[in-house]
């Protein structure tokens, strides 16, 4: 009796094994490569943040808020408006600058908005609320931003962008 022929089909079924599982492995590899086969719910893969540095823009955006609504000078000092709006926003964009991929940068576009509507630039507040809607579709702060440049574009402060 020659055992040829069960060694020949071991080998034909592990060689077969062999290819489903290497092609397996590499349907895997190009799903994880590519982003758009990754599948509903998981975004991008990105860098973990520094958190001393996301602390440090945590504390920051802290004071700023802290001046933005409670720190009001009298209505009559033009001058003391100008000077604690000029540094809520060094201090937003000193975030931005420092750490542009922050956790909370939608919060920061939206009160730096709200920082250059007070201040009249509706310029910058339109860009900053929009920037908010683009980035962060889903973030608290997309229904206030919206609500603000159709307030805005209403006035006819600036032109809608499209």
């Amino acid at each position: 009796m020659n055992n040829d022929c069960g060694v020949k089909n071991m080998k034909s079924g592990m060689i077969l094994v062999l290819i489903a599982l290497v092609s397996g492995a590499a349907s895997r590899c190009i799903a994880f490569a590519e982003p758009s086969l990754q599948g509903v719910g998981r975004g991008p893969i990105s860098l973990p943040r520094d958190p001393e540095l996301e602390q440090q823009s945590r504390h920051s955006l802290e004071v700023a808020r802290y001046y933005f609504y409670k720190r009001k000078p009298s209505k009559d000092d033009k001058a003391g408006l100008e000077r604690l709006n000029k540094a809520v926003e060094g201090r937003l964009q000193e975030i931005l600058d420092l750490n542009p991929t922050f956790g909370k940068a939608d919060e920061v576009y939206f009160l730096l908005g709200e920082v250059y509507l007070r201040g009249s630039n509706f310029e910058d507040a339109a860009k900053s609320f929009n920037r908010v809607v683009k980035e962060s579709p889903d973030s608290q702060f997309a229904g206030d931003a919206r609500k603000r440049l159709s307030e805005i574009e209403a006035q006819g402060k600036v032109r809608k962008e499209g």
